[in-house]
């Protein structure tokens, strides 16, 4: 399936805000959407209906790394490959940019992300315990993955039957 991705604007901070509301119980507000937008150094991409996004990823580059910041994908629109192509594309937009290495951590219980990343080619380099607090439940682990840029022939070609 073809996917449609392309870089946000500003203009779409509303959008980005609302979905990020959806998805995760932390929310940032469409102000922090700007000022990571308005940052050189960061830059988000979106998938889905051009006037409607169903999906974004927000990455920030420093030297030779990126750290993909978030990740966003309506409930409705999981296990359709928004999450992949919005993944790689980033990485090839990092990777332009200078980043050698890509990282980003995710709840050890977000077993579709993890198997995503995994089929990336991401693997684990450390953990922070209790990291991701969800109200009255019980805080969950953070996993931090990291892989080389590009991303590895092979962990494409796995990926293409991998989706979140």
């Amino acid at each position: 399936m073809s996917v449609s991705v392309r870089e946000a604007l500003k203009s779409d901070r509303e959008s980005m805000a609302k979905l990020h509301a959806i998805c995760f119980e932390q929310a940032w507000d469409a102000d922090a959407f700007v000022k990571f937008l308005e940052n050189d150094r960061a830059f988000a991409l979106l998938a889905g209906d051009r006037n409607d996004p169903a999906a974004f990823i927000l990455v920030q580059v420093a030297a030779d790394e990126c750290e993909i910041l978030t990740l966003a994908t309506l409930p409705s629109s999981r296990r359709r490959g928004l999450a992949r192509a919005l993944v790689v594309s980033a990485a090839g937009k990092a990777a332009q940019s200078g980043a050698h290495k890509m990282f980003l951590e995710v709840a050890a219980d977000n077993e579709a992300a993890l198997a995503l990343y995994s089929a990336l080619g991401f693997a684990p380099a450390g953990r922070r315990f209790g990291y991701y607090h969800r109200g009255r439940n019980p805080a969950v682990d953070a996993i931090m993955l990291r892989t080389s840029l590009p991303l590895s022939a092979i962990g494409l070609k796995e990926a293409r039957g991998a989706s979140a």
